[in-house]
C-alpha cells in the first residue's frame, strides 16, 4: 500500500514546535531499505511527502514528529508507557 501516513497527536500531546521527520519506505512489492529525512515543520514534511508520492510509486511516507530524548532512561520510559497501553487499552 503506497501513500503518505501522517502522524495525528492525541490533544493532549506536545508536539507543538518539534521537528518532523520523514520515514521513506518500500510498499507494493518494492524492495528497498527504507531512510529517514528531516528535520523540516510539519507542513513542510507532508507537502514533501505528498510530492514524492505523487511522482513515485511503491512508496510510502511516513510523517511523524521526532521527540527530545536525552537519555536511555527516556526511551525506555517511553517503550514501558507505550507497552502498557497495549497491554491496557483502557
Amino acid at each position: 500500500m503506497a501513500g503518505v501516513i501522517v502522524y495525528e497527536p492525541d490533544d493532549d500531546a506536545e508536539v507543538e514546535g518539534l521537528p518532523w521527520a520523514i520515514t521513506f519506505e518500500a510498499s507494493a512489492g518494492e524492495d528497498w531499505d527504507s531512510f529517514v529525512c528531516g528535520p523540516y515543520e510539519r507542513d513542510e514534511a507532508v507537502a514533501l511527502a505528498e510530492s514524492v508520492i505523487v511522482e513515485g510509486r511503491g512508496v510510502t511516507a511516513v510523517v511523524e514528529p521526532l521527540l527530545p530524548v536525552r537519555s536511555a532512561m527516556d526511551v525506555l520510559s517511553t517503550i514501558d508507557e507505550l507497552r502498557e497501553e497495549v497491554e491496557d487499552p483502557t
